[in-house]
């Protein structure tokens, strides 16, 4: 374990210090609170795992390959999972646009603690 991940494992709030809907962290953040809320198998670090495996921890902006944002989603595959999970869509108010940051991270992580890893190539 680097300096830097012990330190912002540290610096990191706790489950109980997380905004209710995850809004207003950092990339990183975002997975870190989706995960301890949603509880995906691998916990966190399985979720920043896969994340690093399917983009480098990127959060590109819209292009025009195939796959989209953190977790690389395919168009289609992001709108059937956001319909397949209203609760979580609702609660967490994601966004249609799977380019949207924050909405990919957190259907990611939550298909993930509902259904598995599965989807991703890198799990």
């Amino acid at each position: 374990m680097t300096y830097l991940t012990l330190l912002s494992l540290l610096l990191s709030p706790t489950t109980d210090q997380w905004n209710p809907e995850c809004r207003g962290y950092s990339p990183e953040k975002t997975v870190r609170c989706v995960a301890e809320k949603q509880q995906p198998p691998g916990g966190v670090d399985e979720a920043l795992d896969v994340w690093r495996c399917e983009s480098s921890f990127g959060i590109e902006p819209p292009h025009s390959d195939s796959y989209h944002g953190p977790f690389q989603y395919a168009v289609d595959t992001y709108a059937s999972q956001r319909q397949a999970m209203p609760d979580v869509t609702r609660w967490y108010d994601l966004s249609v646009l799977v380019h949207d940051v924050r909405s990919n991270i957190v259907m990611a992580v939550a298909w993930a603690a509902h259904h598995s890893w599965g989807a991703w190539a890198c799990a």
